[in-house]
Parts: C-alpha cells; structure tokens; sequence
C-alpha cells in the first residue's frame, strides 16, 4: 500500500505536512502504554472473580499425554478403584495441566486447585444419603472422599493448593457440606477445624450450622446407626476441640485469621448445646423421641 493515497486522517500527518508511516504511528501507540502494576493485579483479580463466577471447575477437562490413558479428569481419579502407583501418576498429570490451566487462564494455581477440590466436595456431599438429615457420609461416599483427599495432599506437598481459597469455596456449599466430610479434612491435615470456623465471615451463621448437624449427628448415634464408631470420633473431636478454644485464654497454635473468631464460635455453640438441653429437661420431653436421643447424647 502506498502512502500517496492514503487519508492524511489515517497516516497521521503532523501539523508540519509531514507524513508519518503506519511503523511509526504504531511504534508511538506501544510506547504510549507502558506496564501498569496496578492494572495487571486489577485483571487478575477480575479474572479470579469470573472463574469462580463462571467456570464449572468440577467439568473442567484436563487432557494429558500418556502411557496410561490420554484424557484424565478429577472425577476418573476419584472413583479410581487402580493401584496406588497409577493414582500417584494420575496426580502428576492432573497437577501439571493445572498447572498449565491456570497459566493460560492468568490465574493462580492454588486458588484454581482449590476451586476444583471444592466444587467434587460438594458433589461427593449432595450424593443420595441414608438419612434425611444426614451429617455422616455413606460408604460409597466416603470412599470417594478418601480418594480426592489424597489429591488434595498432593496438590498441598507440592505448593499448588491455596488453603484459604479452599475454605472460602467449601463455605459457598454450605447448606450441602456434610460434618463428616469437614472432619476428614481436618484428619487428613487438608484445612484444620480451627481454620475452616475461622474462615467464615458470620460467626453466628456458622455457630448456628455447626450446632444443627452436632444434633443430627447426637441424634444419629442414639439410633445406633451402622457408622457409630466414625460418628463417636467425629463428636469427641468438635467437643474437645469447642472445650479447648472456648476456656483456653492463650493458646500457642497459629491462626490463619483474627484470634478471637474461633472462642467466639466454641463459646456459642456449647452455649446452644447447653441451652438446649436444659429447655428440653424442664420440658420433659418423651423418651426415644430426636430431641431425648440428642439430651441423652
């Protein structure tokens, strides 16, 4: 294209009758827009926003090249029934196109990795249950849960599972998140008990969760289910747990967020539980009936 006929609106003729060439009109233009911290941190954190927004993490496709098999995704781990080796070899793929996702997407690792683990939780939780108000996960469930937990630890031993996000997306399925599924990531040494309460931004709210599925679980023990033993486990732990940080002025342990949430959410629910269990006495409620399983308990 020659410049003789080009508009002088186009070109970019300077006041002096100059021409300037399309090189040098763009040189100009990239000269212009320098890197701004301010706005790249503002894009990412857009980004952050619209995949969790957005983007179904649990559907997410991860395809890899391998021996084994040529497309991997969580769910296929999950309900792996293979050797421990090919589960090993299966989370190195997996961390890998992460990896690379989160690359491609502009996005942090942890927080993608974190979103995905989350997001089978909630899948694993919202399974067919036993009861109607369950807080115990089945045995297919719980099986399935073990597997993606081993994930989760790999994904933590190598730095590419953010911990914070994690609790901010478990509390986003709230009203699906089994007790049990809470306890196991607390026993596997994913995100602590302590960590995940703290984690919350309404201490009442999750005061008030906590205390529900503590009497479905009393509840569920008195009717002598068949996972007693896991159900014994899970209440000692909470209450040892409420006793400790409820009565305990320091306390040497590391906290991930303000040091006064986690008294705040102990002291309430062993109020609650307190409170009642003596409405319910001087009630005089019927034996065998939820509410004397859950005082007996």
């Amino acid at each position: 294209m020659s410049d003789s006929w080009v508009p002088n609106s186009a070109s970019g003729q300077d006041p002096g009758g100059r021409r300037r060439a399309w090189a040098e009109l763009l040189a100009g233009r990239v000269k212009r827009e320098k890197y701004n911290p301010e706005r790249a941190q503002k894009l990412k954190e857009s980004a952050v926003r619209l995949l969790r927004s957005h983007q179904d993490l649990n559907a997410l496709l991860l395809e890899v090249e391998g021996p084994l098999c040529k497309k991997l995704s969580l769910s296929k781990v999950i309900d792996c029934d293979s050797s421990e080796a090919y589960a090993n070899h299966s989370s190195s793929f997996i961390g890998s196109a992460l990896q690379d996702q989160a690359s491609r997407l502009g996005v942090p690792v942890g927080i993608l990795s974190a979103g995905m683990v989350a997001s089978s939780v909630g899948q694993i939780c919202t399974a067919p249950a036993e009861t109607s108000h369950p807080v115990l996960l089945t045995v297919e469930q719980r099986k399935k849960l073990s597997s993606l937990l081993e994930f989760a630890q790999y994904l933590l031993a190598h730095s590419i599972f953010s911990r914070l996000s994690f609790c901010q997306e478990l509390w986003k399925i709230q009203s699906s998140l089994l007790l049990e599924a809470v306890w196991h990531l607390h026993v596997q040494g994913i995100v602590s008990l302590q960590e995940l309460l703290e984690s919350h931004p309404d201490m009442h709210a999750v005061g008030s969760w906590l205390f529900r599925n503590l009497c479905c679980l009393c509840e569920q023990m008195e009717a002598s289910c068949q996972h007693a033993d896991v159900a014994r486990a899970m209440l000692s732990d909470f209450v040892q747990m409420f006793v400790l940080r409820g009565f305990q002025k320091n306390s040497d342990l590391r906290r991930t967020v303000e040091p006064e949430k986690m008294p705040q959410v102990t002291v309430d629910v062993l109020q609650r539980m307190l409170i009642f269990a003596l409405d319910a006495l001087a009630a005089g409620v019927q034996e065998e009936s939820s509410t004397h399983k859950i005082v007996r308990c």
